[in-house]
């Protein structure tokens, strides 16, 4: 039986969490504090993990003084990537937070390039100044679009990076597009629990939606997206 990868979920704000040994979950940080919590967790549970300040944990009044602290515990840490970082304009209100986002991810992005780990990128109603943004950089590194709900022409951009597509149990006319269109080489499948769905378990819903519209076997969507993700972590 075949072991899937839930590519993103956030273990610190599940309490008490178990492994079941029918998938394995690759937990994710997006502030601070939550950076500590996953490496805590990753450590005892060893599993696979990311470290990044994400951009809706910065908005409003954030103090960012301390950013530096924040990086270099990520970089003592030795996470398996960057993330989640990006830009977030659905909870930005005005042009200091997007300021404030643009900031924390160009650090983000610099880490990611010295520590030569891919990234993990939150995108929401932002997608083309993610690009933007990445295409401005001399180098990108390998990405994992995280939740995605962009548009057809950006997942076809994602793939010429060779990057990755990360899909959530949750229905759309545009994801189901965009899934149509992505070789399952780029896909890769996710909870975003406990904020999506409860538990990393229900991670065989996304697999079942991917799937279903490709309309090839259960198995062969969670053989190759573990693969996919194994590939993309190192782990």
């Amino acid at each position: 039986m075949t072991t899937i990868v839930d590519a993103h979920c956030h273990l610190s704000d599940i309490k008490d969490y178990k492994l079941t040994g029918r998938v394995l979950p690759v937990t994710c940080g997006y502030s601070h504090a939550t950076n500590v919590k996953t490496v805590e967790i990753a450590k005892k549970l060893n599993l696979p993990f990311s470290l990044g300040i994400a951009p809706q944990s910065v908005i409003g009044n954030t103090d960012l003084s301390t950013l530096e602290e924040w990086i270099e515990f990520i970089r003592a840490s030795r996470p398996n990537a960057i993330g989640e970082i990006g830009l977030d304009y659905h909870w930005a209100k005005g042009e200091e937070d997007v300021k404030r986002e643009e900031e924390v991810f160009a650090r983000m992005l610099d880490l990611a390039e010295e520590m030569g780990l891919p990234i993990v990128i939150h995108s929401r109603k932002a997608m083309r100044d993610v690009i933007d943004t990445l295409e401005m950089r001399k180098t990108c590194p390998p990405l994992m679009m995280h939740f995605f709900s962009g548009t057809l022409s950006e997942a076809r951009w994602v793939v010429e990076q060779g990057g990755l597509i990360s899909i959530p149990p949750l229905h759309s006319k545009e994801r189901r597009v965009v899934i149509e269109e992505t070789p399952l080489e780029n896909i890769v499948v996710e909870t975003d629990s406990p904020y999506v769905v409860r538990m990393p378990e229900q991670v065989e819903e996304s697999v079942a939606y991917v799937a279903e519209v490709k309309n090839i076997d259960f198995d062969i969507v969670a053989e190759q997206t573990a693969r996919n993700a194994h590939r993309f972590f190192n782990f």
